[in-house]
This record gives C-alpha cells, sequence and structure tokens, in this order.
C-alpha cells in the first residue's frame, strides 16, 4: 500500500489500496490469540476485504479459529505469516486451511532456509524486503513477516482490478 512515484523508500504493490491498521500486539511484537482474533472480527466487521497478518504461533485457540471462520465467511482473504524456524511446525493463524500461508524465498526463487515449510504453506514470496525504520530510514527486513504483505498487496491488486472477484476467484490466480 505503500506510495509510488514520490522518490520516496520503496512502492508497494497496490498503491491505490486504503489500508486500515489493526494493531493486536504490544511494542514488543508479542500478545495473544483473544488480541489476535478480536482484530480480525474488527476489521471484518469494518469494511476489510483482505486482513494481512505477519504473526503467528505454534498455538491455536477456539477463539482464534472462530474469528478466522468468521472473517473467511464473510468472504474476506486473510494472509498469514508461515513462520521462521525453517521447519514443517505449523504456525496459526497461517496453518487454518481458510487462510493464505505464506513462505519466503531468496533471491533465485528458492525457500529460505529459515522459512518453515510444508503442505499446509500454501505460497511463497520474496522473504526480504526494503521495509520503513523507525529512524525514518529504510531497512532489508526478512522474514515471512515480510514475504506476508507482498501476497496481501497482490490480493488488493486483483481485488482493484476485479472488484467482484471472489475468494475462490483470487486464491485460484494467485496459485
Amino acid at each position: 500500500g505503500a506510495s509510488t512515484n514520490n522518490g520516496e523508500g520503496q512502492a508497494g504493490l497496490c498503491w491505490s489500496c486504503s489500508l486500515m491498521p489493526v494493531k493486536v500486539l504490544d511494542g514488543a511484537g508479542s500478545g495473544d490469540t483473544a488480541a489476535v482474533a478480536a482484530g480480525i472480527v474488527w476489521a471484518a466487521d469494518h469494511g476489510a476485504r483482505v486482513i494481512s497478518m505477519s504473526l503467528g504461533g505454534e498455538g491455536t485457540t477456539q477463539t482464534l479459529a472462530d474469528a478466522v471462520e468468521y472473517a473467511a465467511g464473510k468472504g474476506i482473504l486473510l494472509v498469514a505469516a508461515a513462520g521462521n524456524s525453517g521447519s514443517a511446525s505449523q504456525t496459526y493463524p497461517a496453518a487454518y486451511p481458510q487462510v493464505l500461508s505464506v513462505a519466503g524465498t531468496n533471491e533465485s526463487d528458492g525457500l529460505y532456509n529459515w522459512s518453515n515449510h510444508g503442505p499446509w504453506v500454501q505460497l511463497a514470496a520474496p522473504g526480504c524486503n526494503t521495509a520503513p525504520y523507525l529512524s525514518g530510514t529504510y531497512v532489508n527486513f526478512c522474514g515471512t513477516s515480510s514475504a506476508t504483505p507482498l501476497v496481501a498487496g497482490l490480493v488488493g491488486l486483483a481485488l482493484s482490478a476485479k472488484p467482484g472477484a471472489t475468494k475462490a476467484e483470487v486464491e485460484q490466480a494467485l496459485r
């Protein structure tokens, strides 16, 4: 969603998309599944068409599963980071079948050794990308949390090009 052609930073994949930031983690990047679930429901109830989640953990709860089901039932495309432990261990919310799970690829389009993988991971995107830093500069940010917003941006771009597209049509186009 970053602006383009302004001579600053980087350009996003869907520069005309509207963003709705929903904070569910604390300043240190920690939180619980109840806060994530509440954020998903809030976004779903306030018009989100895409929910990008650069977060995850190995545990799940019924509250989180219900929130994902609620948003997916409203036709919202959910995208989540697969995790960075370099294993096939499932992380949530990425491992839910209603969520597009994202791994991280390197410059040669191969899987980074730190990226989670396995049959539950549905897509992959570049895992190291330019990102704004707190000091107003830009850094190279790596992880499936960096790959996830690229996929979410593509989803937004697809919906911009074909606003009536269904969740299934967008998922098929990405695959």
